[in-house]
């Protein structure tokens, strides 16, 4: 039998559960190039995309793409659904751009 531990508001938000969860999602971005040009100026791209968004990036970079988490740049604060579809949709539409994946909204606890 599992015993449930019950934690009060304050517990919970420096534990991030329950209303104080963050989500953040995964992706990556494979390049039709590996010229170092074009993986910079598409990092610079997504960047000011990830920040007119409210988005933060963590993750590394290769000649071939980027992957990483993508999550808010406001604490407690998760990405939406929302921003999720239009990062997509901005990568999908990036001309060097061969392949992007993105991974559904995950507890960052469980990342």
């Amino acid at each position: 039998m599992e015993v449930r531990q019950k934690h009060n508001r304050r517990l919970r938000k420096k534990l991030y559960l329950g209303e104080f969860a963050v989500n953040l999602f995964e992706i990556h971005v494979k390049l039709s190039t590996s010229a170092e040009s074009d993986l910079d100026a598409f990092i610079g791209s997504f960047v000011d995309q990830l920040e007119k968004q409210g988005l933060t990036y963590f993750g590394y970079s290769d000649p071939d793409g980027i992957q990483g988490h993508v999550l808010s740049q406001q604490r407690y604060e998760s990405p939406s659904e929302g921003q999720r579809q239009e990062l997509s949709e901005w990568c999908a539409a990036y001309p060097t751009i061969e392949s992007v994946e993105l991974s559904e909204l995950m507890d960052i606890n469980q990342a």
